[in-house]
């Protein structure tokens, strides 16, 4: 791969790497990825344990030259792309890492822009931990206010970050315990107590596929208010788990440490619970698995979904 042009003079050869973690690919990841390779160095693939029938779309990924890292077994967003980060470290060394999920795609330049937020913000005295993409889709990320005229990011996903080396070796690596959910906001967190920035880089846009959103029905009809259709993000029980148990834990982790924080994204996160308890057809599971998810976390109990537990929610 060679470095693409658009890459800043200042940058040493291995000085941004690209992970994207992978489960199930589809067809277009191959296309992403010959993208994100004419913007990074190196680009890392790291399948979370895809079945044997996606090997080939991997194959054709690794044909373009590309690394790519199979996973034997699905354990979550944090472990596959903490495998791909220490991978990076040891081949490269890099300055920094991007990570980004399959199914997003970022403009051409987002490294350098990216970069010249965080110099810009370094040079006016700012500690910066990571820098977040501004827009998923065209929708813009939700920001906390500004300093020194540099937007902080309030709760972004993870996808597009772009975490210096420096981090990492300050506030570690993502948690592996949270699995899915809440990954990204208890590394946001974990930064900020550090006393890092978390900073929205300017045009820093992706298109990334926003999840399946559901219309509420009332009698069989869409729901109104002032006009306005009623909708929410539907997830499966086990998905609802995770966002109970570990939006729970970050409530008790950083409650006292960033309270404002805390409240905004609690507010958030219930409001969205309420809507699916509402609105799902299958109510019933998505509240036991709400239940399940705040006693597992009051119990000090992370990782994967029990076996168990995973079979009664289905």
């Amino acid at each position: 791969m060679r470095k693409t042009k658009t890459m800043s003079a200042e940058l040493s050869a291995s000085s941004v790497v690209a992970i994207v973690a992978s489960y199930r690919p589809d067809a277009e990841l191959v296309a992403t990825v010959v993208s994100l390779a004419e913007q990074f160095e190196h680009v890392v693939i790291v399948d979370d344990g895809s079945p044997a029938e996606f090997a080939d779309r991997l194959d054709a990924i690794e044909a373009t030259g590309v690394r790519v890292i199979r996973r034997p077994r699905n354990a979550g967003i944090a472990a596959t792309l903490n495998a791909g980060i220490r991978a990076a470290e040891e081949s490269w060394r890099p300055d920094f890492f991007v990570t980004f999920d399959q199914d997003s795609v970022p403009v051409d330049d987002y490294a350098d822009r990216a970069l010249a937020t965080f110099r810009q913000a370094r040079a006016a005295g700012r500690r910066v931990g990571f820098v977040v993409a501004s827009s998923y889709s065209g929708h813009a990320v939700h920001v906390r206010g500004n300093v020194d005229g540099f937007a902080i990011a309030f709760d972004p996903m993870q996808s597009g970050f772009v975490i210096a080396r420096q981090t990492i070796e300050a506030i570690g690596h993502l948690d592996e315990g949270l699995v899915i959910d809440g990954v990204d906001s208890e590394y946001t967190a974990r930064a900020r107590a550090a006393g890092l920035d978390v900073l929205v880089g300017a045009g820093c846009d992706i298109l990334h596929q926003l999840g399946r959103r559901d219309p509420a029905r009332l009698f069989g009809r869409p729901l109104r208010v002032l006009g306005h259709e009623i909708s929410y993000n539907y997830h499966s029980p086990t998905r609802v788990y995770y966002i109970a148990r570990n939006g729970t834990t970050l409530t008790r982790r950083y409650l006292l440490k960033d309270p404002s924080w805390v409240l905004r994204r609690l507010s958030e996160e219930t409001k969205a619970h309420v809507l699916r308890l509402a609105f799902s057809p299958n109510r019933r599971s998505i509240a036991a698995a709400m239940a399940a998810g705040y006693r597992d976390s009051f119990r000090g109990r992370d990782g994967l979904v029990p076996p168990s537990l995973s079979r009664r929610l289905r």
